[in-house]
């Protein structure tokens, strides 16, 4: 499936990649985007990651070639998406990127316009980074940022952990009920947390759920040190939900938990349970845990949806998870 690029001179072809190119994939990510990352060493996890579901024989990964030779790649990370009653095919965007030799030829839009005008009805890129925020911008895709929800379970742990001290604030703003009641993301039926939750190849995820909602998290370790943290990757519930959160946290004796998403209507529950939203803590917490880092920059994403969809991104029910993109992805 090829067609040539209205932006370059050269004779530049888009395709799907097919999966016995995997390991010419690997090379490339490994010389382009960053050596040594996993997706280069791993293809268990670059194939369940990048599947590509109604065609085995090819991954999500849409490639710009010249005469056999890669110039650009997109990956995808394939969903079902829900708005409301609606449904589409969605799409979010990984490790997008054009070898210097060919920057200045429009390939990166142009990929991003082949997914458009092809598959997808709903994509997303989360994180995106400014160059990402200003091409996608004018493109029509909606700009929008995340929440993140904290709360330590031990302040000691904290502050060996950190080095310091850290003032543990309970002061948290009134909550504010919300108007919406809708959803619009990455469908959570059967096939969703079969997926991505019990057949990840790389890490084990606890699961909670019934005729009311749906939790998901994860204990991870950081990195040179015996401290745990929990990871909620997903919460799509009330009270019972999110103290039986605090239960699971309690007893595996971790540091602290937090849990990210778009819209801050999903997250209020936690704030009945001694969760802080980030931007009311005294100081920054660190985001990442492999290892320890403060550098995060706040995550601001962009999506699009095609009309059809009738999405209204800045009407509270958008719910993508900070796990959503990068899947929780090891370093």
């Amino acid at each position: 499936m090829g067609a040539a690029s209205p932006r370059a001179t050269r004779t530049v072809r888009f395709e799907w990649l097919p999966l016995e190119r995997l390991d010419e994939l690997q090379a490339f990510v490994d010389a382009h985007w960053r050596a040594g990352h996993v997706l280069a060493r791993d293809a268990e996890l670059l194939r369940w990651q990048h599947r590509r579901r109604d065609d085995p024989e090819t991954l999500a990964v849409l490639v710009a070639e010249e005469d056999g030779r890669l110039l650009a790649m997109l990956g995808w990370i394939e969903f079902d998406a829900c708005a409301g009653e609606e449904r589409g095919r969605g799409g979010w965007m990984t490790n997008w990127l054009v070898v210097p030799e060919a920057r200045g030829l429009g390939l990166g839009l142009a990929l991003v316009e082949h997914a458009m005008a092809g598959p997808f009805d709903f994509i997303g890129a989360l994180g995106a980074n400014s160059a990402t925020l200003h091409v996608l911008g004018a493109a029509g895709f909606a700009e929008v940022g995340m929440h993140r929800w904290v709360r330590v379970f031990d302040p000691e742990a904290l502050r060996e952990l950190l080095g310091r001290a850290y003032a543990v604030s309970d002061s948290r703003a009134p909550r504010v009920a919300s108007d919406s009641a809708g959803f619009v993301g990455a469908c959570r039926d059967d096939a969703f947390l079969e997926w991505r939750y019990r057949d990840h190849p790389r890490f084990a995820y606890e699961l909670l759920w019934d005729e009311t909602g749906f939790a998901a998290y994860r204990i991870e370790q950081v990195a040179g040190s015996s401290a745990k943290v929990m990871r909620i990757t997903d919460l799509l519930g009330g009270e019972g939900f999110v103290r039986a959160l605090v239960e699971a946290a309690e007893k595996e004796r971790v540091v602290l938990a937090d849990f990210y998403c778009t819209s801050a209507r999903f997250g209020t529950p936690l704030e009945a349970v001694g969760f802080v939203r980030e931007d009311r803590l005294p100081e920054p917490l660190p985001g990442r845990f492999q290892p320890l880092d403060f550098s995060d920059r706040p995550i601001v994403s962009n999506f699009w949806a095609a009309p059809r969809l009738g999405v209204d991104f800045a009407g509270g029910d958008l719910y993508v998870t900070r796990a959503d993109s990068d899947l929780d992805r090891p370093n």
